[in-house]
């Protein structure tokens, strides 16, 4: 990648970064309302993660299958 694109990528992230005065929580706030939005909106398709219990069930599948 050219240094260009480089500082190109750099400069979009410093900007987010300022519009949420350089703090994460509000950042992660944002994106969390906004996918609230995206799914209310019906336009677009949301796959959730695993639960814990799923990853649990293929985690000891998996450890059978190696023994």
């Amino acid at each position: 990648m050219a240094d260009y694109e480089i500082d190109e990528n750099r400069r979009i992230r410093r900007e987010i970064s300022a519009r949420f005065d350089h703090d994460v929580d509000k950042l992660i706030a944002y994106y969390q309302e906004l996918e609230e939005e995206y799914r209310k909106s019906g336009k677009y398709k949301f796959v959730d993660p695993p639960s814990e219990t799923s990853e649990e069930a293929t985690k000891s599948t998996n450890k059978d299958a190696a023994d």
